[in-house]
């Protein structure tokens, strides 16, 4: 499985969260910032199992378009009398937009908040860096209802967890919810869904795709970090 980031460009979040989510593609969306104009754009979080992933690019890029803008090259305030003769002096073309699209292989997916117990890990790859025997530290991407995110912000602080919250929203209809960072020992894994799991709202009935994410209670993507320092 693969935790997929899609930047896109603002203008065309609305409807490539709707054709996601007419696929049947859950979708967590953070209002980020990026690009050469630092203009606000769009990053939206996807969940896909292998064979699901060209589904999911081919929607990116029917939907996600460049586009023209033109950007003023003087420094503010600057006439181009002060500037050397290189410097021009008229608006510049440049291209934006399209999407940028990262994947991350996902250890473990769960999701919480319906009764059930974790599954436990997903096989891992060959690439497997806790091979050598050190410690392996894993970030815990947890998704949960805004109304939920306190208490399970409490309850792992409580237990010893450090955590970053981001607000995020959920697919179409831009519910709020939260997204929760917690990195943790592979050995820790276990007990930090416990956590969430005992702390989040239990639902019998799954969220509709275009709510997002959670899809119950919680959605969670456990990844493995390569590196990890405390500086």
């Amino acid at each position: 499985m693969y935790l997929m980031f899609l930047i896109i460009q603002s203008e065309d979040a609305d409807v490539l969260t709707r054709r996601l989510n007419n696929a049947g593609v859950r979708v967590t969306r953070l209002n980020t910032i990026g690009g050469f104009l630092s203009r606000v754009n769009v990053t939206c979080l996807v969940g896909a199992q292998e064979d699901e992933v060209e589904r999911v690019m081919e929607i990116v890029r029917k939907t996600c378009h460049t586009r023209k803008r033109y950007i003023n090259p003087l420094p503010s305030g600057a006439e181009p009398a002060h500037l050397s003769m290189a410097a021009p002096a008229y608006p510049l073309e440049v291209i934006v937009g399209g999407a940028t699209v990262f994947m991350i292989d996902v250890a473990q997916f769960e999701r919480l908040g319906r009764g059930a117990a974790p599954q436990g890990a997903l096989p891992r790859s060959k690439s497997d860096s806790s091979a050598g025997g050190g410690k392996s530290m894993q970030m815990v991407v947890s998704i949960v209802a805004a109304d939920d995110a306190e208490p399970v912000t409490r309850a792992l602080i409580s237990a010893g967890y450090r955590v970053t919250r981001m607000n995020t929203a959920g697919g179409f209809f831009r519910r709020g919810n939260v997204t929760l960072l917690v990195g943790v020992e592979q050995a820790q894994v276990d007990d930090v869904l416990r956590v969430i799991d005992a702390h989040v709202r239990k639902r019998a009935q799954a969220n509709p795709v275009e709510s997002g994410m959670p899809m119950f209670g919680a959605t969670v993507f456990v990844l493995e970090a390569a590196r990890f320092e405390r500086i």
